[in-house]
This record gives structure tokens, C-alpha cells and sequence, in this order.
């Protein structure tokens, strides 16, 4: 068991990991896909080529990490490996059509919608209840992020179709990210070196056909250069720490706290293109992350003390027994 320090210790640690890799790899993929950097477009083959570089975690662990404290030996089903890998690259293929299809206004309303969508799947299907604070901190940090990103917006029948796949199977990955490691005990490493070998598989075996669809070009067509050999080498290394700090961060908390703190990533996307790539901040863009970072203090606020309020009842009813 965790003491009160080491578990704040490996919060923050998660948290901090996870935010500065995930800031650093869009900055990565920008000069490694941008038309000013490397025009390497073929996304969902990239994707492959991190999960098959995040599936050599399972070379690291040590076979200790494959033990629960007790000695057993951690398992998930195969059954539901299956599942959660299919739902993955149902999210991945959705999301990249989606990106296609749609205009970056109703992208980013979509990716939006991915909170409200994981509220309601956790309260349909894990019974989970969330208080009016916290609702209140979830629909601040929505309109700041809205108020930030969301410009023009246009929709269409079929970029909808993908969008809503997208965000329904994206925000049912994430929460059995979190409901797999706790149902069978399970450490955020064990489910990761489990999942990465087929998600590469799939992956790299879809991706150049999908990319083809959606680029027009074979990923075997691009002409390779060093920098572009260096950029691919450093978004692959940077997908490796975020995935692993993505999968600690939503199995020590959950779903919808991960994405609404995560929304710090794009204040920082927001600050650092400003620094590194000149790319121009307007007065919304100001006003909108302000917003956001208000609401993301006052929702770590809220679930601390709704822990501590836990903790207390707990405390109450140990003395009554």
C-alpha cells in the first residue's frame, strides 16, 4: 500500500509526465507532419509505429511487475484484451476520418464532447454519481477550452457519422483503461505491454491503406530526409512516455478527471507554438484559456475535497464498528 506522501508524490509525477510529453510530441509532430516541416501526413502509420515502440515496455518490466503484492500473477481475459483493442483502433480510424471529414471548429466541439460522453457512459454504466461542483468545474473548463479553440464550424452527414464514433469509442477506451486495471488488479504497465503489441499490429497493418485514403499517397512514396528520420525518432520515444503516464494518470484517477486536467495541454500547445513557432495568439485565445485553467483549479478543488468528505465517512463509520 501507498503512504499519503509517496501516492502524492506519484500523482504529481504522473501528471507532470504526462503533460510535458504530451505538449512536447505535438510540438514533435508539428515539424515532423507540418507542411513547413517534414510533410510526413501519414498519421494513422505513425500511430502504429508508436504503439510498436510502446509495446517494447513489456521488455522492460521485470517479471516482479507482472506480480501482484501478494504474489499472484496479474491476467486480464483474453476476451476483454480483444475488445479493448478493437474499441481502440475503432477510435483512432474514427477520429483521423473525423479530422478528414470536418472542419477544426466541429473537430474540436467533438473532442469536447468527449467529457459530457464519459460522464454519461460512467453514470449508465459504472453507477458513478457526480455532485454539482464538479459539474459546474466540468462546464467551466468546457467553455474556456470552446472559447479557445472552436472558430468556424460547419457539419456534414458523413464527418458527424465518424465524429460521433469517434468520441463514443474514445471516451469507452479511456474508461476501460481505468475500470480493466482496477477490476483485476492490474498495473497501468502489465495493461499497456498487453494491449501495444496488437494495437501496433493492427495499426501498421491498416494504417497505410487508411493514410492512402485519406492523403492520397503511399506511406512507401515518402522521400525520407535526416531531420524527418530524427523527428520520427523523437515523436516515437515521447508517444512511448505518454502513453505509459496517459495509462498511470487515468488508473490512478479516472476518465473524466484525466481529461479535464489534461485540458492544460492545450494551454500550453497554445503557449509554446506561440514561443517556438511564432503561430499568433488572439484576445479569445487569451480569455478562453483563462477560462479553462479557472475551471481545472476549481475541479482538482472540488474532487479534493470530495476525497477528503470519503475519507472522513469512512473514518466515522470505523469507529462505529
Amino acid at each position: 500500500m501507498e503512504n499519503a506522501y509517496g501516492k502524492r508524490t506519484t500523482d504529481a509525477f504522473a501528471w507532470t509526465l504526462n503533460i510535458s510529453t504530451s505538449v512536447a510530441i505535438v510540438m514533435a509532430n508539428k515539424q515532423l507532419m507540418g507542411t513547413a516541416g517534414h510533410g510526413f501526413v501519414f498519421a494513422t502509420t505513425l500511430c502504429g509505429l508508436h504503439f510498436a515502440c510502446t509495446s517494447g515496455i513489456r521488455f522492460l518490466d521485470g517479471k516482479n511487475e507482472n506480480n501482484r503484492a501478494d504474489g499472484s500473477a496479474m491476467m486480464v481475459p483474453p476476451r476483454e484484451i480483444f475488445l479493448f483493442v478493437v474499441v481502440a483502433i475503432a477510435s483512432i480510424v474514427a477520429l483521423n476520418f473525423s479530422l478528414m471529414l470536418n472542419t477544426i471548429g466541429f473537430y474540436q466541439v467533438c473532442k469536447l464532447a468527449q467529457i459530457p460522453t464519459m460522464c454519461l457512459l460512467e453514470a449508465i454504466f459504472l453507477g458513478r454519481q457526480f455532485g454539482r461542483k464538479t459539474i459546474q468545474a466540468i462546464l467551466i473548463v468546457l467553455v474556456g477550452v470552446g472559447v479557445a479553440t472552436v472558430s468556424d464550424m460547419e457539419m456534414n452527414f458523413a464527418g458527424t457519422v465518424a465524429a460521433l464514433i469517434g468520441v463514443s469509442c474514445t471516451s469507452a477506451q479511456q474508461i476501460a483503461v481505468s475500470y480493466l486495471q482496477k477490476k483485476h488488479s492490474v498495473s497501468s504497465n502489465f495493461l499497456l505491454a498487453k494491449t501495444s503489441p496488437y494495437m501496433a499490429a493492427a495499426m501498421l497493418g491498416l494504417g497505410p491503406f487508411l493514410d492512402r485514403i485519406v492523403v492520397n499517397e503511399w506511406v512507401t512514396e515518402y522521400e525520407w530526409t535526416e531531420g524527418a528520420v530524427v523527428f520520427l525518432a523523437a515523436s516515437c520515444a515521447l508517444a512511448v512516455l505518454v502513453n505509459i503516464s496517459s495509462f498511470m494518470c487515468i488508473g490512478r484517477f479516472s476518465a473524466v478527471s484525466f481529461q479535464v486536467i489534461g485540458h492544460v495541454k492545450t494551454v500550453l500547445v497554445f503557449f509554446f507554438g506561440f514561443v517556438c513557432f511564432s503561430a499568433p495568439i488572439t484576445h479569445r485565445n487569451i480569455l478562453g484559456c483563462s477560462l479553462a485553467v479557472m475551471g481545472m483549479i476549481y475541479y482538482s478543488r472540488v474532487q479534493l475535497a470530495e476525497k477528503a468528505q470519503a475519507a472522513s465517512r469512512g473514518g466515522a463509520l470505523g469507529e462505529k464498528a
